[in-house]
């Protein structure tokens, strides 16, 4: 009985000692949304990466840290003297800046970590980009790279994408900000697109009058023909009855100064005489 009781009385101490051991050393560990956790035990990466929300982890031997896993970004950009420098494949210099989308492999941070460590964008990601955009616009003479941002874009894209997976990171998109030739290219360039724009107007305005030319003679065909056919069909015969039929309706009038005058061989018309005329 006095054992039990003896017992009894280290309970206290007990929780005591618990409570000290959770104030103090801390054996919980809590990974926000958005970041995993890489959880070493005595300086040895696990590999099992930690998920968000409350952990256990034992004191002092075992310690966390905390490695983002959403959509970051990476800014080449001249603000920053950060630009990326390159030469196109005539020779000229060429300055660019750029912006790299991308976020780290959720269930494999440990491992990025373990390979290139916490410092991986410096070490992995600035040294990839920069060498593959350099390497894309190696590719391509200075006026291409000037006029087609988006086929340079898609091709640094496929230069950086598959070596970024190979060491666990997701490339998102890259997005060209800014190109920056020597004046007298882009003025070459202008120059060059002015003239293009000139000559498809010229073919424009060409094609115009060409086919108003075609329309203005299908159109006088149409009315010669037409001419034709009313030519071949005023016979005398036709005339003649056109006459008397004419004669016929200002019978029917009740106009009653109305005037018929023979015709010979060439059908002279009837004269209307107004009726104030017929009264001088």
């Amino acid at each position: 009985m006095d054992a039990i009781i003896s017992k009894l009385k280290l309970v206290p101490v007990f929780i005591l000692l618990a409570i000290v051991f959770i104030l103090f050393l801390n054996p919980f560990v809590i990974i926000p949304s958005g970041y995993v956790g890489i959880k070493k035990t005595f300086g040895k990466i696990d590999e099992n990466e930690l998920k968000e929300g409350l952990n256990l982890v034992i004191p002092i031997i075992q310690s966390v840290d905390k490695v983002e896993v959403r959509t970051r970004a990476l800014e080449f950009v001249s603000q920053r003297e950060n630009q990326i420098n390159a030469l196109s494949k005539d020779g000229l210099p060429i300055n660019i800046d750029i912006a790299i989308l991308y976020k780290v492999k959720p269930d494999k941070a440990a491992e990025l970590v373990k390979q290139y460590g916490y410092d991986f964008d410096d070490r992995v990601i600035k040294q990839i980009i920069r060498t593959s955009v350099r390497d894309s616009i190696s590719l391509m003479d200075s006026a291409s790279v000037y006029q087609e941002r988006q086929k340079l874009q898609d091709s640094i894209v496929r230069e950086v994408k598959g070596q970024l997976a190979d060491r666990f990171i997701t490339l998102e998109d890259i997005l060209i900000r800014d190109i920056r030739l020597p004046a007298s290219v882009v003025e070459a360039v202008e120059q060059k697109r002015r003239a293009y724009e000139e000559a498809q107007k010229m073919q424009f305005l060409l094609e115009r009058e060409k086919l108003e030319a075609e329309r203005k003679k299908v159109e006088a065909e149409g009315i010669a023909k037409a001419n034709q056919i009313i030519a071949n069909s005023l016979t005398k015969e036709y005339l003649s009855w056109k006459f008397i039929e004419n004669i016929q309706e200002y019978a029917k009038s009740q106009n009653n100064t109305i005037i018929l005058i023979p015709y010979d061989s060439k059908l002279t018309p009837i004269l209307n005489v107004p009726q104030n005329q017929g009264q001088r």
